[in-house]
């Protein structure tokens, strides 16, 4: 039995979600008994178009609100922090990368990258670009490590589509988030580039011990670059576990769904991946 102290001094887990249910109007667009992800976890969240995936990315980061249930992100409630006043100190620790990246396109890149850092500067210092000399030596370390040396003063508008990934990848890091959330990041890159992206931002990611949750299409690749795998069909989770476990029928589950929703629930207990699960 565990101490009054061991339990005080338990780990915060990054994302733990209970009985939430999100409805979008009269749809019902998620439903999730039990997550919980702990610190340096890459969980890789697989499904259809329409399964879920953005919708529980945009309740992790705090754009939706649950209609049912509870909510917690970093020991927080999204909403709640962002409601009472503390909006960038929270978003501050949660880093987006959305599919269509939303970079300025008109801005150089090293601006681009420095927009990370709002909510240390604040917005005014922003928008003058009087940002510290140790933030301009953050972006420009990073802007190395992801291999945009020398490009800082190039617009967005003029890069290729796997370099604006890279600046996404860039500006998320100059957050120094703890969750980084990426919604189809690489939906819109060919198979190789896609490869090289997925390697650059696990790489990173890992390195750091920043939590990555990643919506992806491809099994495959969540296979190779994945600690977890989350499954959702038509709101529900139906497969939670090892990349090694995802099965032909476990795809088959993902991408064509139970016989019955009711079913998913009642085979979760045996794929469930426990917190305590060593992190590779």
């Amino acid at each position: 039995m565990a101490s009054s102290n061991d339990i005080a001094t338990a780990p915060v887990p990054t994302v733990s979600i209970n009985k939430a249910v999100v409805r979008l109007g009269e749809t019902r667009a998620l439903q999730i008994d039990h997550l919980r992800i702990d610190a340096g976890e890459r969980v890789f969240v697989l499904g259809r178009s329409g399964s879920g995936k953005t919708t529980l990315s945009r309740l992790v980061k705090g754009r939706l609100r649950a209609s049912e249930g509870t909510v917690r992100i970093l020991g927080e409630d999204p909403i709640v922090a962002v409601r009472r006043g503390g909006a960038k100190a929270f978003q501050r620790r949660v880093a987006m990368i959305d599919q269509e990246f939303f970079l300025v396109p008109r801005m150089n890149v090293i601006h681009n990258v420095l927009s990370g850092a709002l909510g240390r500067v604040g917005t005014f210092t922003s928008i003058l670009g009087l940002y510290p000399k140790e933030e301009w030596e953050r972006a420009e370390s990073i802007l190395s490590e992801v291999e945009l040396t020398g490009l800082g003063e190039r617009r967005v508008e003029t890069l290729s589509g796997g370099q604006r990934q890279r600046v996404a990848i860039a500006r998320a890091l100059m957050q120094n988030a703890e969750l980084i959330l990426a919604d189809e990041p690489i939906s819109n890159l060919d198979p190789e580039l896609a490869e090289d992206s997925l390697d650059l931002l696990v790489g990173l990611t890992k390195r750091r011990g920043i939590t990555l949750m990643m919506n992806l299409h491809q099994p495959r690749l969540a296979k190779r670059y994945a600690t977890r795998v989350i499954g959702l069909h038509q709101g529900y989770v139906v497969f939670d576990g090892l990349p090694d476990s995802l099965s032909t029928e476990s795809e088959e589950l993902i991408y064509t769904g139970p016989e019955h929703p009711n079913d998913a629930a009642q085979t979760m207990e045996a794929r469930h991946v426990n917190p305590a699960t060593k992190i590779a």
